[in-house]
């Protein structure tokens, strides 16, 4: 499928559908990363009015990026948050009480390995959205080692999704009745997007794209996560695995850009961008819509309340082979974490 510039402003100025209606969350556990603003925040909002058994809040503290979001754009502040005010302010808004905050940087294996005692302590899990990500403009490594983009927005998240697997897996068996979703947050810009051969022929993909040398010109990181969920589904068929698109919405994912660029971005918003509200109503869709076509939205790509055909890149012979790829390298680096990771893949993902 192509999707071209025309195509994609026409959906921007259509409008966003209205969220899914009519579903209860009661019983159920529900967690969203990136949680403390944007549209994972409006998200929890959205699955807090359907009252989950819990409802679990996984963010980062960014004191850091206070002072450089309040200069640069004061009018998202109330967007932002320090981590002990997200579920104040999501209880007061909602009325919901079961909510509940876990701190995690994506940036960090150590940080998300930390989580694991809490997960093994789950009494079951039924969504997971993995929505936390960012968008830097400069070139920066993570302690572990990888280019910053491509460990918070691929390696962090499958990271933290392995760890759920088990749990997953476990609800799926127990509860057949009810179908578990992962849902993870990319973009329409995947169809603009692709791997070079060259990238995808290289001893090692990943590391070839995390070198500084080809940060420019070889990250495309929606195509990583669109592929990921195809690959991740081929290996977990009780649980559903889908990519969404929340569109172009105004949210702070441009607080690391320069400030031309930021500018530049932010007359794009101005224009067509949708509100985090109304980009989260598909982080929602993807979450508990779809119910009577579960096999449909399985490995499946959401965008505008729908799943559609994702780029041509994806579907072709070089598509095919970076998927394969791209989820053998990823697991590997996920299994070096610790033994935990690597029990986990040997015995769920094999």
């Amino acid at each position: 499928m192509i999707v071209t510039l025309e195509r994609f402003q026409e959906e921007q100025k259509g409008g966003m559908p209205p969220a899914v209606e009519g579903v209860s969350l009661r019983d159920q556990v529900v967690i969203v990363t990136g949680a403390s603003t944007g549209i994972g925040y409006q998200a929890a909002k959205h699955f807090a009015i359907r009252e989950p058994s819990r409802l679990i809040l996984v963010c980062r503290t960014e004191e850091k990026g206070q002072a450089a979001v309040k200069r640069r754009f004061p009018e998202l502040l109330s967007q932002r948050r320090q981590i002990h005010q997200v579920t104040i302010e999501l209880k007061a808004e909602t009325g919901f009480q079961n909510t509940e905050t876990w701190t995690a940087d994506l940036s960090s294996f150590a940080s998300v390995r930390a989580l694991k005692e809490k997960i093994d302590q789950l009494e079951r899990l039924d969504i997971l959205i993995e929505n936390a990500g960012i968008f830097m403009w400069n070139y920066e490594t993570t302690h572990d080692g990888w280019e910053n983009t491509l460990q918070v927005n691929l390696l962090g998240p499958a990271l933290h999704l392995v760890l759920h697997i088990p749990k997953l897996l476990k609800t799926a068996k127990n509860h057949s009745g009810n179908v578990p979703r992962v849902v993870i947050v990319t973009s329409d810009v995947h169809y603009w997007d692709t791997i070079p051969i060259h990238a995808i022929d290289a001893p090692n993909t990943l590391k070839f794209m995390s070198d500084e040398d080809n940060f420019n010109r070889e990250k495309r990181y929606t195509e990583t996560k669109t592929t990921f969920v195809r690959a991740l589904q081929s290996h977990v068929d009780s649980v559903t695995c889908c990519a969404v698109n929340p569109g172009l919405c105004f949210t702070d994912i441009s607080r690391r850009f320069t400030a031309e660029k930021a500018e530049s971005y932010r007359k794009l918003e101005e224009e067509l961008a949708f509100t985090a509200e109304e980009g989260s109503r598909q982080l929602v869709y993807a979450a508990i819509g779809h119910r009577d076509r579960e096999e449909e939205l399985k490995g499946g790509y959401v965008s505008f309340s729908k799943v559609q055909e994702c780029s041509d890149f994806i579907l072709s012979q070089d598509g095919q082979r970076l998927q394969k790829k791209l989820w053998v390298e990823v697991m590997e680096i996920v299994a070096n974490v610790d033994g935990t990771t690597e029990e986990i893949i040997g015995s769920y993902l094999s």
